[in-house]
């Protein structure tokens, strides 16, 4: 993303942050609305700022400009109208925080700094800088309905700029910090690890079929609680057997080539009609793989198997019938219905033995990974490598691609497991094999550091002075965040802070 923007397309990152809702937290960050305000129409109050549906829309036009110019024609206000209303509110809501803490910390705004904002209002001073009067009441008439209300929002805002500027230019970081943190972001590792899945039973492995007589007769409510889980496997939707005939229709064929497929096709429903055998039709002219050599059968279905209009004709017709010429996407089919068969629930007595087998497969499995993850904690707390210890427990090792930090954890071949990639990254060269399970999406993993490649000085020297402004850039916004929460919930339990989005949804 740091590349993209660097490269100028920063649309992308005004995308990001409408779709996945990045607005609301960063200016925020919290959930639904405190108590009612003190007035119905008042959509925001902090203390005795106030701010209503008309102060929203003023903002949220402003919002939907901006991204128009960032995004360009791929914005739709429309589309976002719900979510820039709520953005503006709660944005509204941090300018009052900070307009608040400014007054607190005995920021004020004088009257030089009002005129120096005014003047870059356009056509609101003249070349020489003077204010035209009537240009800025015409202007805050237009936009806040009074002068003073636009005089209020417009020491708010400034007041809101000063505090946040205050608490942003207290937090920087140093040359070094940024130095560290290219130095963990270009890190790279090998690494190798071992997973034991308990869902995979160990090879050769064959159940004796007394134990699982033995199960069903002495576990009976662990097999009646086994299928209870897997009840779904058991009950069976409504199916029918049926046959059928393909022939092709092309698609960028001509319509005189399809005229004919459709006239072959309708002759050889005619045959099937007159007595010919469906299964010898389909053997000579089903143009369907998968049927063809076995007379066009396509076995037992239930619905949502074949396409709609196919399963359509199949589920209408009963046992023996024929149906006319279908055309579906595959081309155009003559169907007949073999079996019906009624939904049915496949009843306990019929299924445990299964059961039973699949649960003595499971206890089979876990009992494996038990063994096996003891016999290989102990050969690495004995000195042995991973690697080593694994080759002689008989069990596979893997070897993902290099590795990088990533906030997700995502190793692969592994999946997600931010604790793994934290410990890999923590091992030392001195100790490269950890004597340590880690269980990852139900398996049982250890891993062992094979390399590890550090990006040199030459290399991080010309990236520090860019990462360390975007270091700090991102510090700042997370202490002005932080900020913002516990002002946030400590006016809110004092009655002091209102959100009220039902104002916007009532008008």
């Amino acid at each position: 993303m740091l590349r993209i923007l660097r490269q100028g397309q920063r649309w992308v990152l005004w995308f990001v942050i409408l779709v996945v809702g990045g607005v609301f937290v960063f200016y925020l960050g919290i959930g639904g609305a405190a108590s009612g305000p003190s007035s119905p129409d008042v959509v925001v109050q902090v203390g005795e700022r106030r701010y209503d549906a008309r102060d929203v829309d003023r903002l949220r036009r402003n919002m939907e400009e901006r991204y128009r110019q960032t995004a360009g024609d791929s914005f739709d206000a429309a589309a976002l109208g719900e979510y820039l209303e709520e953005a503006a509110a709660r944005s509204l809501m941090r300018n009052a925080l900070l307009a608040s803490e400014a007054e607190r910390l005995g920021l004020r705004v004088t009257d030089p700094e009002i005129r120096e904002f005014l003047r870059a209002i356009p056509g609101a001073a003249d070349a020489q800088g003077r204010i035209d009067r009537a240009v800025v009441t015409a202007y805050a008439e237009r936009n806040f309905g009074t002068v003073r209300r636009y005089q209020e929002t417009l020491r708010d805002e400034l007041l809101a700029t000063k505090a946040g500027r205050l608490m942003r230019a207290s937090v920087e970081v140093s040359a070094a910090e940024a130095r560290e943190a290219l130095v963990l972001e270009g890190e790279e590792i090998d690494i190798a690890f071992v997973a034991l899945d308990p869902a995979t039973p160990p090879a050769n492995l064959t159940i004796d079929e007394a134990a699982v007589a033995d199960l069903v007769a002495q576990e009976p409510e662990r097999v009646s609680a086994a299928y209870q889980e897997r009840i779904d496997e058991f009950d069976l939707p409504e199916r029918v057997r049926a046959r059928h005939i393909l022939l092709r229709l092309p698609g960028p064929a001509p319509e005189s080539f399809k005229e004919q497929i459709r006239a072959k096709a309708q002759e050889t429903l005619e045959r099937i009609q007159g007595g010919a055998s469906f299964a010898d039709v389909a053997l000579e002219v089903s143009e369907d793989p998968g049927s063809k050599e076995r007379g066009g059968d396509l076995g037992f279905f239930p619905r949502g198997r074949m396409v709609k209009q196919f399963e359509d004709v199949a589920f209408s017709l009963e046992p023996g019938e024929l149906s006319d010429v279908v055309e579906t996407v595959h081309g155009l089919h003559i169907i007949r219905v073999e079996e019906k068969r009624p939904p049915e629930k496949t009843p306990l007595e019929e299924v445990q033995e299964q059961i039973a087998r699949d649960l003595l497969e499971k206890d089979a499995a876990d009992a494996y990974v038990r063994k096996k993850s003891a016999e290989l904690v102990t050969a690495v707390r004995d000195g042995s490598s991973l690697v080593d210890a694994a080759r002689s427990a008989g069990v596979s090792i893997e070897r993902p691609d290099p590795l990088q930090r990533r906030p997700d954890g995502r190793i692969p071949g592994l999946g997600a497991s931010p604790e793994l990639l934290a410990a890999a990254f923590a091992i030392s060269p001195e100790r490269a094999s950890l004597d340590r399970i880690f269980p990852v999406n139900g398996k049982s993993v250890m891993v062992q550091l094979l390399e590890r490649r550090t990006p040199s000085a030459e290399e991080i020297e010309p990236q520090v002075e860019e990462r360390r402004q975007s270091l700090t850039e991102e510090r700042r916004n997370q202490v002005q965040q932080a900020w913002i929460d516990q002002r946030t919930a400590a006016l809110s339990a004092a009655g002091e802070l209102h959100l009220n989005l039902n104002a916007l949804r009532s008008r």
